[in-house]
């Protein structure tokens, strides 16, 4: 008779998302991964080279179902259904969220990774890039503006898709508290005021021709503003 494997590799990656959400990232090593899954530390060597790979492995699991919240939304447009997809993302998989605060656009790799882990860091962190980047393309798309104006909508949607949320949801993830009820109302009202050509609906979801009026008032404020890449629950 075959005999199953007590543990698996998932069941170390979430230990390794559980430690560093509640210990720091700093805290996850071999022999605390291996105490929290409660399996012996050849059982995690045995199937990974590295603490590296282990948290490299935890990042994408994290990184790549916060993407798969939004990414719908964003590739069609959808502004407001994004923060609410976002937020309820923080809800439903709280350690998640808390470990990739933690993060940069990276986890802390601190010894050697093999390349293929490498790549697919790279890889995931660039969906997405490229995900954010389509909302933009899809806004602007109705805003007939110059290349300034569309890097203000940019800035714009990153603070108010990314940055306002995120800010919110910051300290109740990091005490362990519930993201209250209320959250949506207060961004709402903010996103409103970001974005009103996004609150009135609009043919196929699209953003209506307000867009084309609220482009250049945003401009010359937010027209020089410094770019980051697209960043979630990482900063």
């Amino acid at each position: 008779m075959v005999r199953l494997a007590k543990f698996n590799d998932d069941t170390f990656v979430q230990a390794a998302i559980e430690v560093a959400a509640t210990c720091g990232v700093a805290a996850v090593s071999m022999a605390a991964i291996a105490s929290k899954a409660g399996a012996p530390m050849g059982s995690v060597y045995h199937r990974f080279g590295s603490r590296s790979e282990v948290l490299a492995r935890a990042w994408l699991r994290a990184k790549s179902g916060l993407r798969q919240a939004v990414e719908p939304h964003w590739q069609a447009g959808r502004t407001w259904p994004a923060v609410q997809s976002l937020l309820g993302w923080c809800r439903e998989h709280p350690l998640h969220a808390r470990f990739l605060l933690q993060c940069e656009d990276h986890p802390p790799i601190d010894e050697a990774l093999a390349e293929p882990w490498r790549q697919c860091l790279d890889d995931e962190q660039l969906a997405l890039e490229q995900a954010f980047e389509q909302i933009v393309r899809h806004c602007a798309r109705h805003g007939g503006g110059d290349a300034a104006q569309v890097q203000a909508l940019n800035t714009l949607l990153r603070f108010a898709l990314l940055d306002s949320p995120l800010a919110l949801a910051r300290p109740y993830l990091l005490q362990g508290r519930e993201i209250p009820s209320g959250a949506e109302a207060l961004l709402r009202t903010s996103h409103a005021a970001l974005c009103p050509w996004a609150m009135t609906p609009a043919q196929d979801n699209e953003p209506d021709a307000r867009l084309s009026t609220s482009l250049p008032s945003m401009a010359p404020t937010l027209a020089h503003a410094e770019l980051a890449p697209a960043r979630s629950a990482t900063h």
